[in-house]
């Protein structure tokens, strides 16, 4: 007899299963082992009351059901996007745009330094400035804030 013969699946296997899919959402979250975490719920609830139910369909009403909510997830989250408190979250320079620094480094064609807390951030600008020249950052660049002399 091979495995596949032998193996069976009950209610509280889709259980733990769903259960590890919440657990690599937390890990490694991309809202997408919720939905399969869901549809491995739903199986176990499905498994509970149909305890007869072959491992093969199991499977099947898993992939199913995964597809689904993935998809249906996908475009709920797609029309109506999380929103958050703050807009500049993951776009650390943005937060410093309208504030005024001076210079750690000569503006020399074009580019220069300033320092922000503990860090140092190269800058860039259409001017020639000394060190600790006011400079006002009026944009970011990837990497790279856009300033400008005051």
């Amino acid at each position: 007899m091979g495995f596949l013969e032998e193996l069976t699946l009950n209610h509280w296997t889709w259980f733990i299963i769903a259960l590890v899919l919440l657990g690599l959402e937390m890990m490694a979250p991309g809202i997408v082992f919720l939905w399969m975490a869901i549809a491995a719920a739903i199986v176990g609830g499905t498994v509970l009351f149909l305890p007869d139910l072959g491992w093969e369909n199991q499977f099947i009403i898993f992939s199913i059901l995964s597809l689904i909510s993935v998809f249906a997830g996908r475009s709920f989250l797609k029309k109506n996007p999380i929103e958050t408190d703050d807009v500049t979250l993951n776009q650390r320079g943005h937060q410093y745009v309208g504030k005024t620094y001076n210079l750690i480094r000569d503006m020399e064609n074009g580019k220069g330094k300033i320092r922000i807390g503990d860090s140092n951030w190269s800058v860039e600008g259409d001017f020639e400035a000394n060190e600790n020249d006011k400079v006002k950052v009026v944009g970011v660049n990837v990497t790279i804030l856009v300033v400008e002399k005051v």
